[in-house]
């Protein structure tokens, strides 16, 4: 999922390599450039999940994950 933060946007999870990820990436457009997202107290990988953002935090919510649907989440904050 992606969210826009008024000044970068921030990515997370997906599937990718026979992976459930649990990282992302913040862009920066008036930069053109990325920059890694800490996985510390990541939730786990998943695909499927919703994400929103808050103003000041974004947070991530269930989703497909290698145990099956998820009712977990967390929280992301820039």
């Amino acid at each position: 999922t992606a969210v826009w933060t008024g000044s970068v946007m921030v990515v997370w999870g997906g599937y990718g390599g026979g992976n459930f990820l649990n990282t992302g990436g913040r862009y920066n457009p008036s930069m053109n450039s990325w920059q890694t997202t800490s996985t510390t107290n990541a939730p786990t990988g998943r695909s499927g999940h919703t994400a929103v953002w808050t103003g000041s935090v974004m947070v991530v919510w269930g989703g497909t994950g290698n145990s099956g649907r998820l009712n977990t989440g967390g929280i992301y904050k820039p």
